[in-house]
């Protein structure tokens, strides 16, 4: 299995490097979410001229139709500048749900205006206290309308539309289009970990219209939608954890301690080298998961949940690690807002938490079937049993 960039997704990874870097040359992530918008709307134009808001919409909805190693191949470039603009969140996710759950009318009235970078749509799922895997306490009613809280929303006070989950009448989970202007919205903003904008969002009878006929089965496209969402922000992680691994080498050589740099201390040299083997590996694990969900893309029997919560647990452990021995070798700066690798640091830590978290990934692969079968790094190995 090939686990590296081809030369069109090297050039990819390379075009949105430069791209994000020339927007992120003063003022880092702390000048992007210190904006009103909560990211930076020059990079964020340039992101949509460059096609990468239609990145996972079809081309025949005006995207470019491009798979999961491209999206991974984007979000680690972005990743290396501690980006936040909404691509993810915003653009990705709701895209996948749209086109896995939305009707014929509602695909081509929704996409095409995420693809074009008119459009963010916040997905709301979580809900105050409650664990990510139960059903949503936020109730449809028979003519449609919500009634409930939903918190954190990332992105909401800047969203166009919500795609909100309710259970309906009879019990079922759905997912409802709302309009971000909707009467019986009360909308309570604040900033997360990584100082992204981030909402409570309570709906009041609150008009919605469901997504996709009520005999779709919104659950799985919740699944797949989510599962793709841990695996591709994976790849947001590897250029975070990179770039913050090479702030602390270079900030080793040139901070200097009884005279000398601090690189000249073999045992710092040592714990440097050690977060070197932590983005190594939680790179080739990233890799495969993209990998694994290209392959299930294709056609392959691969467990597309199963894969996303190993692969999310595996880098999310390698991406705390990496978070505190930045800021462990970096000293106090490490820790203040005007330091940049601080912002690295703090959405490492706030990627831990996308998507239900670690924890919800943990209790589902506990509880699976996974557990029982051999391990492989091969796709499609028949050589694996189950014990």
């Amino acid at each position: 299995m090939n686990l590296e960039l081809n030369e069109d997704q090297r050039l990819l990874f390379e075009t949105v490097d430069q791209a994000v870097g020339r927007g992120y040359a003063n003022g880092g992530r702390a000048g992007a979410t210190g904006t009103e918008l909560g990211w930076s709307d020059q990079v964020w134009q340039t992101l949509g001229e460059l096609g990468l808001t239609g990145l996972t919409v079809s081309a025949d909805h005006d995207g470019a139709g491009a798979g999961p190693v491209e999206v991974y191949a984007s979000l680690e470039a972005m990743g290396k500048h501690a980006a936040a603009e909404p691509l993810l969140d915003g653009v990705f996710l709701p895209s996948w749900l749209i086109a896995g759950l939305g009707t014929d009318d509602q695909v081509k009235q929704l996409l095409p205006v995420l693809a074009a970078g008119g459009a963010t749509i916040a997905v709301a799922h979580a809900e105050p206290g409650r664990p990510w895997g139960l059903a949503p306490t936020v109730t449809a009613a028979a003519d449609g309308s919500l009634t409930g809280v939903k918190s954190p929303v990332r992105g909401a006070d800047q969203a166009d539309k919500f795609l909100v989950t309710a259970v309906d009448d009879a019990g079922e989970t759905g997912v409802y289009l709302v309009e971000a202007t909707a009467e019986g919205i009360t909308r309570a903003d604040g900033r997360a970990a990584d100082w992204g904008h981030t909402s409570q969002v309570e709906f009041v009878g609150t008009p919605a219209t469901r997504l996709g006929s009520a005999e779709a089965d919104a659950a799985a496209a919740l699944r797949s939608a989510f599962a793709r969402a841990r695996v591709a922000v994976t790849g947001e992680a590897i250029g975070l954890m990179e770039t913050g691994l090479a702030m602390t080498v270079e900030y080793l050589k040139t901070r200097k301690q009884f005279g000398v740099p601090l690189a000249t201390f073999q045992v710092l040299v040592h714990r440097a080298v050690d977060v070197y083997a932590r983005v190594e590996l939680a790179r080739s694990m990233a890799l495969w998961a993209t990998a694994a969900v290209e392959a299930h893309d294709n056609g392959g029997e691969v467990d597309l949940a199963a894969t996303a919560d190993d692969a999310f647990v595996f880098v999310c452990d390698a991406a705390t690690a990496v978070a505190e021995e930045i800021i462990q070798l970096h000293g106090g700066i490490g820790m203040t807002y005007e330091s940049e690798v601080a912002h690295h640091a703090a959405r490492l830590i706030a990627i831990t938490e996308s998507f239900g978290g670690v924890s919800s990934a943990r209790r589902r692969a506990v509880a699976s079937e996974s557990l029982l079968r051999a391990p492989s790094a091969l796709l499609n190995n028949a050589d694996a049993v189950t014990a």
